[in-house]
């Protein structure tokens, strides 16, 4: 069995806030959701309000579940490697639920706020990684 960590729990953490902040947002949240968006920043998926606010928590923890399962089949040179991956996954996906409530509150946001940080933080994860585990000889 695969030890829950602090890590787990800090990835955890934050999409169950990003969860209770929706529900905490209840009341100011229209009955359907965008919750995806086009190259042009306009939304093209929407689902009722107990969806958008619960769908994305429950796939991050999922996948959460997912990657540390994964990584008992082939697991990583340097356990911190997937240490911040996990903590990159739990923090990406609540920050996307994060821009979906902040849209459908009325704050029309251009998707590139989420995307481009995101994009960055992924290149940097994949630097660590790549030197942590000495992928480069």
């Amino acid at each position: 069995m695969v030890p829950f960590r602090t890590v787990d729990a800090t990835a955890v953490a934050l999409l169950a806030l990003s969860a209770l902040v929706g529900l905490a947002l209840w009341p100011s949240l229209p009955n359907e959701m965008a919750i995806h968006f086009g190259a042009s920043g306009t939304p093209d998926n929407f689902v009722g309000k107990p969806l958008g606010i619960l769908l994305a928590p429950a796939i991050g923890i999922a996948a959460l579940a997912f990657v540390r399962l994964a990584s008992r089949v082939d697991p990583t040179a340097d356990r911190r490697v997937l240490d911040v991956s996990v903590l990159f996954l739990g923090g990406t996906v609540a920050v996307a639920q994060s821009f979906v409530l902040a849209w459908n509150l009325g704050f029309r946001l251009d998707p590139m706020v989420v995307v481009v940080p995101v994009l960055f933080g992924a290149l940097l994860l994949t630097l660590y990684a790549v030197k942590r585990d000495g992928l480069l000889g």
